[in-house]
């Protein structure tokens, strides 16, 4: 997982979608997709259930999965092939990155939030997109790129929130605003394993004092067990904590996500709620640190708040792996994703792609957001985790679903043995 940005907050408006834009789209087609990302296609289904809604005036909020880094390019040719067009609500720190990327993504109709503070520009031209009608409004409600394509990670829950608001507005006015879960599906189409095992033999190489001893031999989930682990005991060590005692990869996440975050909060003067899981922390964490290094009458809070920031950004990182995701099924996406994701987080720089790919995007059932209406007017936060959890089981079952029809070798190239575990 890429570091999160705590520099000043810009607000990037989105550009025209002229004849510009659609140069820019054919770019993307023909060049960003293939030879950026390795992307061969692009292939969509159900979209002829939301095209009637769309032309009928009807408002749409399109809530994708977000696997990888190549989700906006995908995202922008499944709308150019689906004939949709939407507003794309991004990070502002995404737009930092790359002065380039940023005016490209403007001109493709992304525009900048502050994910972790107050942004009314932001919010107000979300609420604006959907009022008037003319385009759509996506939002990718993980909030971050997982690297953990086949599951989906908990969703934020203000996605469900701007609907809904957005959704009593329009009630007045005889209107209807339709969710419309995404599921975004990646798969190899040739046998990536030797780009594959030779990024882990460089992980390796370059984490060969934090590994454990084992034979020279081994299985490739055992050797990236050792590997994730390692990467892991090296962060924990750096930092000064204590390496947790536990050989099941779910305790072992859970034990030292649980130490970091204790530790942080304790410096932060910062108590858990009752109620809160431990990714609930680290985003409630991260959001009081971004407000404190941003406030300039704070400047003596400064230098400790960069120390809770890479602290909150390991446990980040150590929740957003899954303890059984690679061992459960090993196909070759699933390795190939989590040894890419170890080496996001051993690098601190985006994986290239190991080989050529084929993109599955799924049109989920559309959710009529009129009938949360009644339950957000009595217990708004109840009606905006409902609607949460309807979308993340749609998106989920979408992902199974290609999975099923899944006939590329990505999906059926196993590695591993069934007694290795990561």
């Amino acid at each position: 997982m890429l570091d999160f940005s705590d520099k000043p907050y810009q607000y990037f408006p989105p550009r025209g979608l002229g004849l510009f834009a659609t140069v820019l789209t054919l770019g993307n087609r023909w060049y960003y997709l293939p030879r950026v990302h390795k992307i061969a296609s692009v292939q969509i289904t159900r979209a002829d259930r939301i095209q009637p809604l769309a032309a009928a005036g009807d408002r749409l909020i399109f809530l994708p999965n977000h696997p990888s880094h190549s989700d906006p390019a995908i995202w922008i040719e499944a709308l150019r092939i689906a004939g949709l067009k939407t507003r794309i609500m991004a990070a502002y720190d995404v737009f930092l990155r790359s002065r380039f990327n940023a005016w490209v993504m403007q001109y493709l109709g992304a525009f900048s939030v502050d994910r972790e503070g107050s942004d009314p520009r932001g919010m107000a031209h979300a609420r604006d997109t959907i009022m008037n009608g003319r385009r759509g409004l996506t939002i990718f409600p993980e909030g971050n790129v997982y690297l953990q394509n086949d599951a989906v990670t908990p969703l934020h829950e203000g996605a469900a929130m701007i609907g809904l608001r957005a959704a009593k507005e329009l009630a007045e006015r005889g209107t209807r605003i339709w969710a419309v879960p995404v599921s975004i599906k990646l798969t190899y189409l040739a046998d990536a394993q030797p780009r594959v095992l030779a990024l882990l033999a460089d992980l390796e190489r370059d984490l060969k004092d934090d590994l454990p001893a084992a034979p020279v031999e081994s299985f490739p989930l055992a050797r990236l067990r050792r590997v994730a682990t390692a990467a892991l005991h090296r962060n924990l060590r750096q930092r000064g904590f204590d390496i947790p005692a536990h050989d099941d990869p779910t305790e072992l996440i859970n034990a030292t996500a649980e130490s970091v975050l204790t530790r942080l909060e304790s410096k932060m003067g910062q108590a858990p709620r009752p109620r809160d899981s431990l990714i609930d922390r680290v985003r409630r964490a991260r959001r009081v640190i971004h407000q404190v290094r941003l406030d300039p009458e704070r400047t003596a809070d400064h230098a400790p708040a960069r120390v809770w920031a890479d602290e909150a950004m390991l446990a980040y990182r150590v929740l957003s792996y899954t303890g059984n995701y690679t061992a459960s099924n090993p196909t070759l996406d699933r390795f190939a994703e989590t040894v890419s994701k170890v080496a996001e987080d051993v690098y601190s720089q985006e994986p290239t792609p190991l080989g050529r790919r084929v993109a599955m995007v799924r049109f989920n059932d559309p959710i009529d957001l009129t009938t949360y209406l009644d339950s957000f007017k009595q217990k708004a936060r109840h009606a905006v985790r409902d609607l949460t959890d309807a979308v993340e089981e749609a998106v989920q079952d979408g992902i199974d679903r290609l999975n099923q029809a899944n006939p590329h070798p990505g999906g059926s190239i196993h590695l591993g043995s069934a007694a290795d575990t990561i």
